[in-house]
């Protein structure tokens, strides 16, 4: 069975134990390097750990239409049931290492539902029309950058810096899409309200 990178990625995550309990990024990069130098090395110094590739593998798995893994660079990284049930099909995989799967806690299901808003948002952002036309060195209007944000000429003053702040804080850890925010916010302020709507905010 030729192993593919996410296949790779995912394979990491059981070995560490990641159907019960949260990896580190840098923990699954470690053990992603071990399994396949190749892919995961420096092209010139194999022996080193490339760890943007393992961020943008688990990255692309975990935003995929039926993801095995769920999490963030930032907050790290477990299977899904599909990824478990992968794993369990392919146990010979594992060499040495067990797949168990521990009782779900409160907490864990909360930061599990954090973990698929933050993979939704950051979806969302990248499937946008801004998104799209700022990786291609393109300007975006106002009413483009809003847009990622769910607000419009009729959103209030308060609605709009609580919407941005919202998202930015669901998507941080991305770089790439930090980036992006860092411009399209200032943008996205600056769609103004209707005329009246305006005098209304001013009171």
């Amino acid at each position: 069975m030729r192993l593919t990178k996410k296949d790779v990625a995912v394979v990491a995550l059981g070995k560490l134990g990641g159907a019960a309990t949260v990896i580190d990024t840098e923990d699954a990069a470690i053990a992603a390097h071990a399994i396949d130098r190749d892919a995961f090395g420096w092209k010139k110094y194999p022996e080193r750990v490339d760890l943007d590739a393992v961020r943008t593998t688990l990255r692309h798995e975990g935003e995929g239409k039926d993801p095995r893994i769920e999490g963030s660079i930032q907050n790290g990284w477990h299977l899904t049931p599909r990824g478990v049930a992968w794993v369990e099909a392919n146990k010979a995989l594992l060499g040495d290492a067990k797949i168990t799967v521990a009782p779900t806690s409160a907490a864990t299901q909360r930061w599990r539902a954090e973990t698929r808003e933050a993979g939704a948002a950051a979806n969302r952002v990248r499937t946008s029309e801004a998104f799209r036309l700022w990786v291609q060195g393109k300007e975006l209007t106002p009413r483009q950058a809003a847009g990622v944000f769910r607000i419009d000429e009729y959103t209030p003053a308060k609605d709009r810096t609580r919407k941005t702040a919202q998202l930015q804080e669901l998507i941080r850890g991305d770089e790439e899409i930090e980036a992006f925010m860092n411009m399209a916010i200032p943008a996205a302020l600056e769609l103004r309200p209707p005329v009246g709507r305006q005098q209304e905010e001013s009171k």
